[in-house]
């Protein structure tokens, strides 16, 4: 089973490189690809906050956002009180 595999994959991985290379080279073809060097004036010289402060405020958002939709889908499937 092993070998079978091994043979297989060897046949198919040129094959798979070539159908990759193809279908991404019209995305960035090397001739065409240049450096980025604009110069940001104004507000985009320096950053207002650090990357790390955007990162932690993006994470506690994230994570009170998954705890409104758990909080939402919790109100939403709870079973009715037995009526006594």
């Amino acid at each position: 089973m092993t070998r079978t595999m091994r043979a297989l994959a060897r046949r198919i991985a040129p094959l798979a490189a070539a159908v990759v290379g193809a279908l991404l080279s019209p995305i960035a073809p090397s001739w065409c690809v240049e450096w980025a060097v604009a110069d940001h004036g104004g507000a985009l010289r320096s950053a207002p906050m650090s990357p790390l402060l955007v990162g932690l405020i993006a994470g506690a958002l994230a994570l009170g956002a998954g705890a409104i939709v758990l909080v939402i889908v919790k109100l939403l499937t709870r079973k009715a009180p037995p009526s006594g």
